[in-house]
């Protein structure tokens, strides 16, 4: 075997391995858990414009931003914990940009516009915006909207103020009839 060609390849082996890490770190970025902490008072606000206080309690008051934080922190890959986390900076930059202040001291009708804005997904049903989704996975307002639904389902507010809770289900009956306003069922 010659000397050259086994030490140019392992040198070009080497190499690849160098490249592929950088390109690794290039796509994933460095970890920022841990701080979302930080943003508990954005996520708080951002989630009780998604699901505000009617005549049920809101997001805030059911502290969806807790879950959501936990789970961000806990159970997300690094990309969807980096797109979260990028998203965040994106909207405090967007809202000192076009109104000079940050998200939780806008109006309501400013932090609607600002969501409105992210919300640029029209056609979720399309066959683009499915491989969109595979390439580069969820979108930060998709994260955000599914985990605070999420959250505020399973919060005790949400579940027995909003859905119809019963923590002892009675006897199951197959088909039943649906009156107007039906809470929807909750069981935690």
């Amino acid at each position: 075997m010659d000397r050259r060609k086994a030490i140019g390849g392992i040198l070009a082996f080497t190499g690849i391995g160098i490249a592929s890490f950088t390109g690794f770190k290039f796509f994933y970025g460095t970890s920022n858990r841990g701080k979302l902490k930080n943003y508990k008072d954005l996520i708080a606000e951002l989630a009780d414009v998604i699901i505000p206080a009617s005549d049920t309690p809101g997001a805030k008051e059911a502290n969806v931003q807790n879950f959501i934080i936990d789970f961000m922190e806990s159970c997300s890959s690094n990309k969807e914990f980096n797109t979260f986390y990028s998203g965040l900076n994106d909207i405090q930059s967007t809202c000192l940009n076009d109104y000079n202040t940050v998200f939780q001291k806008c109006t309501n009708q400013q932090k609607i516009e600002v969501l409105k804005n992210l919300d640029t997904n029209q056609d979720s049903n399309s066959f683009f915006t499915k491989i969109d989704t595979k390439i580069r996975g969820r979108s930060f307002f998709n994260i955000l909207k599914s985990l605070t639904i999420e959250g505020y389902c399973s919060s005790e507010l949400g579940a027995t103020n909003l859905l119809s809770y019963v923590p002892v289900p009675a006897n199951y009956s197959a088909i039943t009839t649906i009156t107007s306003n039906q809470k929807a069922w909750a069981t935690r």
